[in-house]
């Protein structure tokens, strides 16, 4: 909110001689909005003390014109590899508005996070789970309350890391999938925990929704408010472990006829499947095997 309210400190004005006039009048500011709120017990002199010990640290590192120094990178022929965080849905622009995050969460957000140009991004590497999660509320078409939902829950270890929140749980929903691959440009995807799928004697995939009397492999432009019946296709199950596939070609047919459809319906190349949480359980995918 500070930044699009053009008040925000930048880590730039840690150096700056003002730094403490723009710190007092922001600090000013939330002070006011606080009133808004029922007041709660908070230290604020001790936190403040703790934070400006957190500056003067933060100060002793090495700080870059990040848009100058990766370009200068890729100048000089490095590769520089830049991880996304939280999912496309949750982009600030085309996700579940208002269920989204305060930023772009989409490929688009290399360049403005960056400072690089599109023309600089060769190759984009998207990732999905065989199945869907979500944290928290928001739409979720393909979500299963049910004892699937719970055994998917399960078998994907799907609890929050710090809070061991239960996440939400259901079938992989393809429209929603190939909208992100659009929007992210994707080039290659890598599919994982498709070892969850290991004990489910039937695994289902949404490939179309019904909504507002006709059915559609778009998504509507209110995901929230729309009321939405997911059309389904059904796979045949593997049911046995795959933690000793070696390659991808040692995979249950089953299994590899899964990743085939997610191809064929998304028009993107799998390049990379996960049949366990270890390095070496990153299977390439060779076309034709």
């Amino acid at each position: 909110m500070d930044k699009t309210g053009r008040n925000g400190l930048r880590v730039g004005d840690l150096l700056s001689p003002d730094f403490p006039a723009k710190y007092a009048a922001l600090k000013a500011k939330h002070l006011v909005l606080a009133t808004l709120y029922p007041p709660i017990d908070f230290d604020l002199e001790a936190e403040e003390k703790r934070w400006m010990e957190c500056v003067e640290l933060f100060k002793s590192l090495q700080l870059v014109d990040c848009e100058y120094y990766i370009n200068e990178a890729i100048a000089e022929g490095k590769r520089v590899l830049a991880e996304g965080a939280q999912g496309s849905m949750l982009d600030i622009d085309f996700g579940t508005y208002p269920f989204v995050t305060s930023s772009n969460t989409i490929t688009a957000g290399v360049c403005t996070g960056l400072g690089v140009s599109p023309a600089q991004i060769k190759e984009v590497i998207g990732i999905t789970k065989a199945y869907n999660t979500r944290v928290g509320g928001g739409p979720f078409p393909t979500e299963l309350l049910d004892a699937t939902g719970d055994k998917l829950r399960a078998e994907g270890h799907e609890f929050g890391s710090t809070t061991g929140r239960p996440r939400r749980c259901g079938w992989i929903d393809l429209p929603q999938l190939r909208y992100s691959l659009m929007l992210n440009g994707v080039t290659q995807l890598v599919v994982t925990k498709i070892d969850v799928l290991n004990t489910f004697e039937e695994i289902k995939a949404a490939v179309a929704y019904r909504y507002d009397g006709k059915e559609s492999t778009k998504l509507p432009y209110d995901l929230c408010q729309t009321e939405i019946t997911p059309v389904y296709e059904s796979f045949a199950g593997w049911q046995q472990s795959l933690e000793e596939v070696g390659s991808y070609a040692e995979m249950p047919q089953q299994a590899r006829q899964f990743v085939a459809r997610l191809e064929q319906f998304l028009g993107a190349r799998v390049s990379m499947v996960s049949v366990g949480p270890e390095r070496e359980q990153l299977l390439h995918v060779i076309s034709g095997q």
